[in-house]
């Protein structure tokens, strides 16, 4: 496993329905799971070639931009205190080909590991933004 570095790109693949009409933010619901599955962009530099995109219709790509915020997120209730607990680890975990899995293979993928609290979250989004892709 690769650590991805800070100033690296990661993709996150939402459907279309959980921006709700007029919604401009990035709902917080698509950064909860412990290991948030995304694309790496330096193995994945078009995004829309995704099976997330082709095969489950996850049109809105979210770019995640990697940085220290993220992979060490400090507590809104004392600043600059950074939580052990919260803390993300961020990494290339290609998937091998899987008979029957319509993602797999995927050389792209990655994972950012960790507890998602409310913290995490914001630091994610604030370095976050996102765009819709075409299905060809």
């Amino acid at each position: 496993m690769t650590e991805t570095a800070n100033g690296e790109t990661l993709y996150r693949f939402a459907h279309p329905d959980a921006f709700p009409p007029g919604q401009v933010e990035i709902p917080a619901s698509i950064f909860n799971d412990v290991n948030m599955s995304c694309d790496w962009q330096r193995v994945r530099p078009d995004p829309a070639t995704s099976a997330q995109v082709s095969q489950a219709g996850r049109t809105v790509v979210v770019s995640i931009s990697i940085c220290d915020a993220i992979r060490n997120p400090t507590n809104p209730k004392r600043i600059g205190q950074v939580v052990p607990d919260w803390q993300q680890r961020i990494f290339h975990d290609p998937v091998a080909e899987n008979p029957g899995d319509p993602y797999a293979p995927n050389e792209a993928h990655a994972l950012i590991q960790g507890r998602k609290k409310g913290a995490v979250v914001d630091a994610i989004r604030a370095n976050s933004t996102m765009a819709q892709v075409q299905v060809a």
